[in-house]
């Protein structure tokens, strides 16, 4: 019985007929709302508060704003995701796990050296630097954490290495393929 927390890019693939991955994301979504045969349950669909923010975001800046397809997409997350996911003492370990590691393998080789000032200590290098966004990191930590699926269509880079360094304790599908 696995619950689910979608990412940005699911998010939009499912609510964007537009878009290419659209059809996939619909019936994947489609199959998991289904009840499970043994036990009727029927897995929840998360969204981290994260996400809302970078949606939110996406309708502040855009420079021609469409203020009933803005109100749309915002019904449509409330109606299909419902349930948030915020940041929380929990999650913070999940995320210092996973930053350190990424820091460890992926940061740049001048910076991993003994940290000596204690600015350092706090960012000693940046999202860019790793080669990630600073919040795929966050919903990561969300779904391992929460014991929840991330279903993301992302998965390259450094990314991709953290999602396959950690699959033992986060479970990542796509359901954009």
């Amino acid at each position: 019985m696995s619950d689910y927390l979608l990412d940005t890019n699911v998010l939009r693939h499912w609510y964007d007929p537009r878009c290419a991955e659209h059809t996939a994301v619909v019936a994947r979504v489609q199959v998991v709302r289904k009840p499970e045969p043994q036990t009727q349950y029927v897995p929840r669909l998360f969204v981290s508060v994260i996400t809302i923010g970078e949606i939110e975001y996406g309708h502040r800046v855009t420079t021609t704003p469409d203020i009933r397809q803005q109100a749309a997409s915002r019904s449509f997350v409330q109606e299909q995701c419902p349930q948030s996911l915020g940041i929380d003492r929990h999650v913070t370990g999940a995320y210092g796990e996973l930053r350190a590691w990424l820091f460890n393998n992926c940061g740049p080789k001048e910076k991993r050296t003994k940290v000596k000032r204690p600015e350092q200590l706090v960012y000693p290098s940046s999202g860019r630097e790793l080669g990630i966004d600073e919040n795929d990191i966050w919903i990561a930590a969300q779904a391992m954490t929460f014991k929840l699926v991330l279903v993301t269509h992302d998965s390259r880079g450094n990314f991709g290495r953290l999602l396959s360094h950690f699959s033992s304790s986060l479970v990542v599908e796509d359901w954009a393929v």
